[in-house]
């Protein structure tokens, strides 16, 4: 069975991850299977994929769209932030290489009733994780208007924050998501055109229920934890704030002092431990934007692995 999402970069992040023999990779974000089937379908050589995914309507559908290669893939019902713990469970050490394809999933916003999409009446939920407690309701219901206007303006980089945070607070209860679209739209006082008024909002709202920003950065670390050197780290982000966090991590993970330029003689001791591998952003080329518009704000970011960090750490303590 062929997964129904249509992945992005396939091409791209198949080449980045450079495939060995027996080699072991993990797809942090797992979804619906896109990626790992692709990455399974695309050699012969004996490989294995590791699947991280969260969301148990997403672990079902890309259980059946990987059922031919049930061999050759391991779904882990976890976070991408507990890397290094379930692969120990699993008996491993290090894998080869490790991809995120961050942001939601087509499953996802199809599904009416889990609030993403400002498309369809649904309860204000935008939980990845349905098991866990805070969900878009208490968001958008409990937080003061500072609140809120921090979270729409850094988390959504949203122009009319403080308009559309005063409604909200002015307008609550809020219960759905066509009742909070509606309430954007009239405050930021946009017309519905190519990219919907609420678009920013929403991101932002989705952001701070599953705390996106925080764990992103937990996410490349335990990534980065389990690589050997030469593995490949491999992240796809579809905003400016997701493509930031990557770009920064890797750019400071590629020099080797990160103190404040004023600091004349360097003190941090910080070693660089990645090389990045492409110099310039990655991004979907005309075609296949054409066959999946969703593609058009991808951006792919590559980097390889180039020292042990907890060596390198024993190495600069005292006696060490």
């Amino acid at each position: 069975m062929t997964p129904t999402h249509i992945p992005v970069l396939t091409d791209e992040v198949i080449n980045a991850l450079n495939l060995k023999a027996n080699g072991i990779y993990i797809d942090s974000t797992l979804g619906e299977g896109g990626h790992t089937h692709q990455i399974l379908e695309s050699t012969d050589m004996p490989i294995s994929v590791i699947g991280f995914e969260i969301d148990s309507s997403a672990i079902k559908s890309a259980a059946k769209a990987l059922a031919n290669y049930s061999s050759q893939v391991t779904i882990v019902n976890a976070s991408y932030i507990d890397i290094r713990k379930e692969i120990i469970k699993l008996g491993l050490n290090t894998v080869n290489g490790v991809v995120f394809d961050l942001g939601l999933s087509s499953l996802q916003l199809a599904s009416s009733d889990r609030g993403f999409s400002f498309r369809s009446e649904a309860p204000l939920d935008m939980r990845f994780d349905q098991a866990q407690e805070i969900d878009a309701w208490q968001v958008v219901n409990k937080s003061n208007e500072q609140e809120l206007h921090d979270i729409l303006k850094y988390l959504g980089e949203e122009p009319y924050a403080r308009r559309i945070s005063r409604s909200i607070i002015k307008s609550r209860p809020v219960n759905t998501t066509s009742q909070l679209a509606k309430l954007i739209v009239q405050s930021s006082g946009r017309r519905i055109g190519k990219i919907h008024p609420a678009t920013r909002s929403f991101q932002a709202i989705r952001m701070k229920v599953n705390d996106e920003v925080n764990n992103i950065r937990k996410g490349l670390d335990e990534a980065m934890s389990v690589l050997p050197i030469g593995g490949r780290l491999v992240v796809i982000s579809y905003h400016s704030i997701e493509d930031r966090i990557v770009k920064k991590y890797m750019a400071e993970a590629s020099i080797d002092c990160i103190c404040e330029p004023k600091i004349i003689e360097c003190v941090c001791n910080h070693k660089a431990y990645l090389k990045t591998i492409n110099k310039k952003v990655i991004k979907p080329k005309s075609k296949e934007i054409d066959i999946n518009p969703r593609s058009r704000s991808a951006r792919l970011r590559v980097a390889q692995k180039l020292i042990d960090q907890t060596t390198e750490k024993k190495d600069l303590e005292p006696g060490g």
